[in-house]
């Protein structure tokens, strides 16, 4: 009877790590978070590495605010974590992670008075969103070998993804980003991740009949990594490509939500006012909508002024406009506040010229970046 029993734990056990091993979210729990059990959800830890990870870049004391609230929201999601509500700590551990990586970006100091008209545009984002445009992003499951950059025939259905909506909706355009982990030089990377972005334009352009003129791709090497260059499976990550569509659509024309939403809002201020005129209150509740819509959405409303006045001042005031947006999403839609969160950039992100009324306003904008944890 002992022997039986043995051989019956030994199943039940067995049973039991090859149902976890069996599904790609859990991962072997370091007890960090001071979380039960022998497995957790990767997101979980992913927040702990990358909060580990800008700390060991001595981003806590580089930028010391924003490092605690990317801290904060790692705590906070181990707390919602350990009461049981999986989904939602995995959630916002994501978001965590998110803000973890995105920790101190390099900016460039602008001069208040006005530039010459042949000046260059500062930097920004690529999926930022253009006036009346918006951007949906999505990541591609795609793996590939080390050193190669063709496309195995299991990963269609990824590239089917970009197809497939750049089909639907002819007047998109795509830009193809590839990237790659850490081994081998800077420039052997960059030239790596470039030929596996054109692998996925050629395949778009052949399989699914998109018109060249309608993609580019851009490689980045091993910039932006997501995940930590110290294992096999965080190299993999790494190894990745990502497509940022520009589309003219209604957020609610989409059949399902994507990974990554980005929208400018159509939304004008008062000189030195945060307040939300009544008229544009219509831009915001699309963004409610659709989280309603999407309970597992969350959102970064960004807030950004033009250069004229002082450049703490412009970042305290582009932060108040974001926050009352957030007050209003969570008060008029009812979006839980832990789905939100508000950032002022100031003028460090300029899309137009500060020479003209035109491009002023263009610069003193809103946008909403929309995350979405889709289960695969």
């Amino acid at each position: 009877m002992t022997k039986a029993w043995r051989i019956s734990s030994f199943l039940i056990a067995a049973t039991s790590a090859g149902m976890l091993f069996g599904c790609a979210n859990y991962e072997v729990n370091t007890k960090r978070g001071d979380i039960p059990g022998h497995y957790i959800r990767y997101e979980m830890q992913e927040a702990d590495r990358a909060v580990e990870a800008a700390r060991l870049a001595g981003k806590d004391k580089t930028c010391p605010a924003e490092f605690k609230a990317a801290e904060d929201a790692k705590n906070h999601a181990y707390d919602v974590f350990r009461a049981c509500h999986t989904e939602e700590g995995a959630a916002l551990a994501k978001q965590a992670t998110a803000l973890a990586n995105a920790l101190c970006p390099p900016q460039t100091t602008r001069e208040v008075t006005p530039q010459p008209e042949e000046a260059a545009i500062l930097a920004v984002p690529a999926a930022e969103p253009t006036p009346e445009r918006m951007k949906y992003c999505v990541s591609l499951d795609i793996e590939f070998d080390i050193n190669r950059a063709d496309i195995r025939p299991q990963y269609h259905d990824e590239v089917a993804k970009v197809g497939e909506f750049m089909k639907r909706n002819p007047t998109t355009t795509a830009t193809i980003e590839g990237y790659a982990d850490e081994v081998g030089s800077a420039d052997y990377n960059m030239q790596l991740s470039q030929r596996r972005a054109e692998s996925v334009v050629k395949s778009l352009t052949n399989d699914f009949g998109i018109d060249p003129s309608r993609l580019s791709a851009k490689g980045y090497g091993k910039a932006k990594p997501i995940a930590d260059n110290a294992t096999d499976a965080g190299k993999q990550k790494n190894r990745r490509i990502e497509a940022i569509i520009d589309c003219a659509l209604d957020v609610k024309d989409l059949a399902q939500p994507a990974e990554r939403l980005c929208m400018t809002l159509k939304m004008e201020f008062a000189t030195d006012s945060a307040e939300i005129k009544p008229g544009y209150y219509g831009e915001i509740d699309g963004v409610g909508e659709y989280m309603k819509k999407y309970p597992t959405t969350t959102a970064v409303i960004e807030g950004h002024t033009d250069n004229v006045g002082a450049q703490d001042y412009n970042m305290q005031l582009s932060r108040q406009r974001a926050e009352n947006v957030v007050n209003y999403l969570a008060d008029k839609h009812g979006i839980e506040r832990s789905r939100l969160s508000a950032k002022g950039y100031g003028s460090t992100r300029a899309i137009a010229y500060n020479t003209s009324p035109e491009g002023r306003q263009k610069n003193r904008r809103i946008n909403a970046i929309i995350d979405c944890v889709i289960k695969k």
